[in-house]
């Protein structure tokens, strides 16, 4: 399994597709999932969660500042943050292995648009951590039945560059509180990080050269 990580407006779902179109046409075939966490049991609480900081439909976005603000002052508590990752692990847990076993994974190659990593930076930004504290979040018990990627890639951005490329009125302020943690994580797996603020095929470029080994091990 190969990941393919990093800010919203980098392209992933994009560069997904191209990768596994490159190795088609090499006689490659590989499955491409979409493997982010999707609240489910987790979503009644969570939109209850953002009435109460917030009930006006945009406070996420066009409030954004204010309403991170609040969401962290909700979960300084060790009690709140421990029953939240249990919650979420265990339910993101049935989610990626139901995924992976209908793409055909481990006898069919795979790649994975996000996955565990972009929840554990929204959790990191979610419990007001340092960049230097992501390494006690990445040690969480759960998380060693995820199964572990043979390659990973962070497509890295600029957050002005990221907002203008959604169309969903992200603004720029979510994205940078999200960006060290990606270099962060990057730098605790040893992931290949792309500059993803080039062209489309400039990006897939450096992704095709920063999974090398992955491809050669396809062969």
């Amino acid at each position: 399994m190969l990941v393919l990580s990093g800010l919203d407006g980098t392209g992933k779902s994009t560069q997904a597709g191209i990768l596994a179109g490159r190795l088609a046409d090499q006689g490659v075939e590989t499955s491409t999932i979409w493997n982010r966490w999707s609240p489910a049991i987790t979503a009644p609480l969570i939109s209850m969660a953002r009435k109460r900081i917030d009930p006006r439909p945009g406070a996420v976005t066009e409030e954004y500042t204010d309403f991170t603000r609040s969401k962290r002052e909700r979960m300084r508590s060790p009690v709140k943050r421990a029953l939240w990752q249990i919650m979420v692990w265990s339910e993101y847990i049935v989610q990626v292995h139901s995924r992976l076993l209908e793409a055909g994974y481990p006898r069919r190659a795979l790649i994975s648009d996000r996955y565990v990593y972009d929840t554990l930076v929204d959790m990191a930004v979610n419990f007001s951590l340092e960049q230097g504290e992501l390494e006690t979040l990445c040690s969480h018990a759960l998380l060693s039945l995820f199964p572990v990627p043979a390659s990973f890639v962070v497509i890295d951005i600029d957050p002005e560059t990221g907002s203008a490329r959604k169309s969903d009125g992200t603004p720029p302020e979510y994205l940078a509180d999200r960006r060290p943690f990606y270099l962060e994580i990057a730098r605790i797996t040893g992931a290949a990080v792309v500059d993803g603020n080039g062209t489309i095929e400039e990006t897939a470029a450096g992704i095709w050269e920063g999974c090398s080994r992955w491809r050669e091990n396809l062969v």
